[in-house]
């Protein structure tokens, strides 16, 4: 599978749970596949993350350095502030598993209060 596939499926598996028509059992194997999903793109992540450090070491002579443009970063800066304005630090992945979290406790009334 591919990161963006898995992407397109976590988003899926998003969108069903946030609907809250799933039965419990349902409910839990698609929050199940949703973490799974999540750990497969944080490893493929990881590893890209790797490869480019090591062709970088590569080309520089053990200079290890992360990929980064001058655009990257400034685009990665916009969207530090816009979080940090939403209070939402965190990352795509991130946000789904919470999100899917909440949605699991909320539907089954699991939230204390």
């Amino acid at each position: 599978m591919k990161y963006e596939e898995a992407m397109e499926k976590l988003e899926e598996i998003t969108q069903k749970l946030e609907e809250g028509n799933l039965p419990l059992e349902e409910a839990l194997r698609n929050f199940e596949e949703g973490m799974n999903l999540i750990s497969f793109c944080e490893k493929k992540l990881e590893e890209a993350e790797k490869k480019i450090e090591v062709l970088i070491k590569e080309k520089n002579k053990f200079r290890l350095k992360k990929w980064k443009t001058e655009e990257s970063e400034e685009e990665e800066d916009k969207e530090i502030e816009k979080k940090k304005e939403q209070n939402l630090l965190f990352s795509k992945e991130e946000y789904h598993k919470a999100r899917s979290l909440e949605l699991l406790y909320t539907k089954f009334h699991l939230l204390p209060g």
